[in-house]
Formats: C-alpha cells, structure tokens, sequence
C-alpha cells in the first residue's frame, strides 16, 4: 500500500503541468500572464519589421530571458538580446544589442480558480545598449487582458512606451497594441492583433501592421506566432514567441 502510495506521488510529480505561467496568447503583445512563486521559465522570442518606410531595410531580433517568480503576482526577468539589420546605407550586420532586468506585477490573482476576467499587468525594463554604450533603454508597459467566463475569448489592450536616454540625445517611441484571442479546439487558439511603433521624435520609422495570431500550448511548453501584414510604412512584421517552464 504504501508503495502504492509513492508511486502515485511519483507520476503526479512527474506528469506535465499546464503552461500558463508567463505566456503570452499573441505575438507581439505582452500578455497578463506571470510565473507562480518560486517557478522559472526560459522564454525566447523572434520578431521582424521588414521594408520599413518604404525602403530596403530588415531588422530580426532574437531575444531569450529567463523569468523568475518572486510571489505568485511578480516576477522578474533577465532579458538579452540580438540583432541583425540589413540596408542599402549599411549592409548586413549582426550584434549583441542590449541586455538589462525587468519587473511584470500582475495586480490579481493568477490562480486559475480564483483569476477575475480582468487582468491589469505593469512592465517596466532597463535595458543597456551595448552598440551605444552611453544610452540607457526604459521600456514600459501597461496591459490589461478581459476573458469570458469559459475562458473562450481574450481580449487583450498593450500600451507601451520606450525611451532611449543619453547624455546628448534622447528618443521616444508609443508601441500601442490590440488583440483578440479565441479557444478553437483543447489549448489551440486563433485570433488576430494590431500593434505599431510609433517614434514621438520622428527620428525612426513610424509603422502600423495588423494580422493574423495563432497561440498553443503543451504540458510545460507554449508557443505564439503572429503575421503582421503592413498598414503604414513597412511591408510585414512576423512575430514568434515560445517558452518552457522548469
């Protein structure tokens, strides 16, 4: 009998939890979702703004953090990031761009059984520029998520606002967002999203892109993908986010 008692103990510890700690159902919004207390995941992303303002020029970032529970509302993370750009003016490059610490504070509870269908999150991050060494990177976001009681639909609103800070030169960008997300079968859902950066000094391209989005989760794994098609200044902007919790 009590054999039997820890080999039960053993399959439940060893079967494949639900991943919805940390994730995000779109591809280039930041979801509402955060880790649980003491809980990590390792969480890599893909995005690509393609012939922006009209002219040859193609950015893809690869970025991966890990993201760490400090209470079952806050976690914290330890992005870094690479890019490679290619354009007439420059050519093709590939580098180490930034790196930095970043907070998401979820103001309600997470627990699957006791989550209201509003969800608020506050994100900030201070990232350095490696390429740019003087320049301070702030990122913050505030994103707020509304789900039927099923669970069925999601409704997403991101609000996010970056600055770029140096001693003799400073820019800012908006990066608002809207998205909707819909169960079709078990953890698949489909939905679609509208995201732009939109530089508040002129000083980059401005661009605006809406598409469709697919999200699917598995055991302890996740993944998001979105195909931005191109509403003002730039061509397309896929996006691709997946993670794996420990």
């Amino acid at each position: 009998m009590r054999a039997a008692r820890v080999l039960i103990a053993a399959l439940v510890c060893l079967a494949p939890a639900a991943a919805h700690a940390g994730r995000t159902q779109f591809g280039w919004l930041f979801g509402t979702e955060v880790m649980p207390e003491r809980g990590a995941e390792l969480h890599t992303w893909i995005t690509e703004e393609n012939d922006t303002k009209g002219v040859s020029y193609h950015d893809t970032l690869w970025g991966m953090q890990a993201m760490i529970g400090v209470t079952d509302q806050l976690e914290v993370l330890l992005p870094v990031e690479f890019v490679w750009r290619d354009s007439d003016a420059t050519g093709p490059g590939f580098t180490w761009k930034r790196y930095g610490v970043e907070g998401r504070y979820r103001f309600v509870s997470g627990d699957p059984v006791d989550a209201p269908p509003f969800a608020p999150l506050v994100r900030l991050a201070v990232k350095r520029d490696i390429t740019v060494r003087d320049t301070t990177i702030i990122e913050a976001n505030f994103v707020a998520s509304t789900t039927t009681p099923s669970g069925s639909v999601m409704a997403l609103v991101d609000l996010g606002f970056v600055a770029a800070i140096g001693p003799d030169d400073q820019a800012y960008e908006a990066r608002p967002g809207i998205g909707v997300s819909f169960k079709v079968v078990g953890d698949l859902r489909l939905g679609a999203e509208v995201f732009g950066h939109l530089d508040l000094e002129n000083k980059a391209p401005r661009w605006i892109a809406a598409g469709p989005n697919l999200a699917w989760s598995h055991g302890r794994s996740w993944v998001s993908a979105a195909m931005g098609i191109g509403l003002y200044q730039i061509k397309t902007a896929p996006a691709l986010q997946w993670g794996i919790m420990f």
